[in-house]
């Protein structure tokens, strides 16, 4: 395949343009609301998506680059026919015509429809496999098996129900929330990755413990914890921090598969650590109902919990194979060193905004992003000899911020619009309701059982889907059913959430392994139960806030004691899983652990 010419790239930095520009304007005016927003903006993500993949190479690429590029402007003209026919008509669609739509509503809605499943298929291929069961389930419910039959429902009104409603499918709270809190996060991370930040916490992690090779490991262990804080992504994570890691425990001693291992269980932390969570923890906010700073606060105890047992695990298997003898360093300098204090500053400033001051989390997320940018962007301008290399090192650098949103918030709009698919086809045929009957038939007074059978529906949901999809059909399927036996809403969600983490490891799909064995030159497989182990304390913490959910339940003080306990028994079951003392003394510990966080 040719590489395109460069006029492909300047098209997408302008499409961004408008895209990020569109965004900022809703975002300080709230114009329109975000039911509105979405009908503009989600086919357009549609088009920046297959945009990118055709600089890369292609949407299809068995297909000519003439064929691909056809594509990509049909995909715009769609795009845009669609926002400006629900633009026009959207008082009539909400109003007037609801639930009795004409042909013309329909093929519009048909046509937002079958835009996001093509990108479905192209970026989240078992999503769209998924989808399109339950779109054939949907219209022939006859053909299931008892208690899964219904009558089946008429094209026409999936169509709408999937489009022009609003409430489900394509445009509903998913997507608009993709585009609205996300994005507003989003763009915090775009301007510290574009203007270098994340790599010089990076550099400056492993530049301070790389110098004591036991302590080698456990720069990957902080500097995903703190890459965590502004990336939301297991594989993002692996692949920042990873790739320098990796290599260094190595060359160390560590042997290949554990160097991965380390890093894939310190990297899904980015899925856990406040204050940018992973997308489930908005979502969660969402279907809370509450503040995402709620979420961020309750969320510290289990994350900080996490951590500590995963270093724990890490140094005692440093000291098998790491022997301390050979000197580790990485160059860092000052303009490293200023550029993670002002990555810091940022994360406070967005702490105090959004804690102290109660503002509103994307407004916080915004004025943090300004003082970043203000910082990173003096930090390019103090490199420059003239004003030309200024001006050019900070546009090469905003060009460079503009890609990676516009990548971020289209990729992350099309997997929720795609998710609003699935709910919206699961609600309208009643699958939920089916499937929670059944539960409550099997373990019917039993919590245990019931909490049994919500990680048995987690762990195989996340075998093939993204942590996303895992919490929410958790929730959707499970949780009200775990509410009525008498948990914590927050315990509950929590549970989900980890659950959902816990599919960036699960077998055998795991993105985080893929990424770090590869890195490493290890075996897939190898690395990925490797992996589990290291990421012990994520069942323990699992445990913990259905078993103590005061670690959850309500922020601040009253987190401490149940915190404690999960801690110390998270400790107690890696160092009986970990260490290298005698069996009966690691059977000691790991039942220790076990009855501090069940019996005491």
């Amino acid at each position: 395949m040719k590489r395109p010419k460069p006029s492909a790239e300047n098209i997408y930095i302008i499409a961004s343009l408008f895209f990020t520009v569109a965004l900022l304007y809703y975002y300080y005016t709230g114009l329109g609301g975000p039911i509105l927003l979405a009908t503009v903006m989600v086919p357009y993500t549609v088009f920046l998506a297959l945009l990118a993949l055709y600089i890369r190479g292609g949407p299809i690429s068995k297909l000519p680059r003439a064929a691909n590029a056809v594509l990509v402007v049909l995909s715009l003209i769609a795009a845009l026919t669609v926002s400006g026919y629900i633009v026009s008509e959207f008082r009539e669609l909400n109003t007037v015509r609801m639930g009795s739509y004409n042909t013309l509503d329909i093929i519009v809605g048909g046509t937002a429809f079958a835009l996001v499943m093509f990108a479905a298929l192209l970026k989240y291929r078992a999503i769209f496999i998924l989808n399109v069961l339950l779109f054939i389930y949907t219209l022939n419910g006859s053909w299931a098996p008892y208690p899964f039959d219904h009558p089946g429902i008429r094209l026409e009104r999936i169509i709408t129900a999937m489009s022009v409603e609003f409430e489900t499918g394509v445009f509903e709270k998913l997507p608009q929330l993709a585009l609205t809190l996300i994005g507003a996060f989003m763009l915090f991370i775009s301007i510290a990755q574009a203007f270098g930040a994340v790599d010089s916490v990076i550099r400056l992690v492993i530049g301070a413990l790389g110098s004591r090779p036991r302590l080698l490991p456990q720069a990957a262990v902080v500097g995903s914890m703190v890459i965590a804080m502004v990336s939301g992504s297991g594989a993002a994570n692996a692949a920042s921090t990873g790739s320098i890691t990796i290599p260094l425990m190595k060359k160390a001693g560590m042997p290949p598969v554990k160097a991965a291992a380390i890093e894939t269980a310190s990297s899904i932390g980015g899925q856990l650590m406040p204050p940018i969570m992973g997308i489930s923890a908005f979502v969660m906010a969402d279907y809370l109902g509450v503040s995402y700073f709620d979420v961020v606060a309750r969320g510290w105890a289990p994350a900080l919990i996490y951590y500590i047992g995963l270093a724990a695990a890490v140094y005692l298997a440093s000291k098998a194979f790491l022997s301390g003898t050979a000197a580790l360093n990485i160059g860092y300098g000052r303009l490293e060193v200023y550029k993670a204090t002002s990555l810091m500053a940022s994360i406070l400033l967005l702490i105090i905004l959004m804690g102290a001051r109660r503002e509103y989390p994307a407004y916080a997320a915004l004025q943090s992003s300004i003082l970043l940018l203000a910082l990173l962007a003096a930090a390019e301008a103090s490199r420059g000899k003239s004003l030309h290399e200024v001006a050019g090192r900070i546009l090469a650098r905003l060009a460079e911020t503009l890609k990676i949103f516009s990548g971020f918030v289209a990729d992350i709009t099309i997997l929720l619009a795609a998710l609003g698919v699935m709910t919206g086809l699961m609600t309208i045929t009643g699958i939920p309701t089916r499937v929670g009957f059944l539960l409550l038939e099997v373990g019917a007074g039993n919590k245990i059982l019931l909490v049994m059978l919500a990680f048995v529906f987690g762990y195989l949901v996340g075998l093939g889907l993204p942590p996303v999809v895992t919490y929410i059909l958790t929730v959707v399927v499970i949780g009200p059913y775990m509410l009525q036996a008498g948990f914590n809403p927050w315990a509950v969600h929590f549970y989900a959430f980890l659950l959902g983490v816990m599919s960036e490891l699960s077998p055998p799909t795991s993105v985080t392994a893929a990424v770090t064995s590869r890195i490493a030159g290890a075996g897939f497989v190898e690395t990925m139960i490797e992996s589990i182990k290291f990421a012990m304390p994520l069942f323990t913490v699992m445990a913990g806030v259905l078993l103590e959910p005061g670690l959850v339940a309500e922020p601040g003080i009253s987190q401490l004691l149940p915190a404690a306990k999960v801690l110390a028994a998270t400790i107690a079951v890696v160092a009986g899983l970990s260490s290298k003392i005698y069996i009966a003394a690691r059977t000691a510990l790991v039942i220790a652990g076990i009855v501090i966080l069940v019996i005491l």
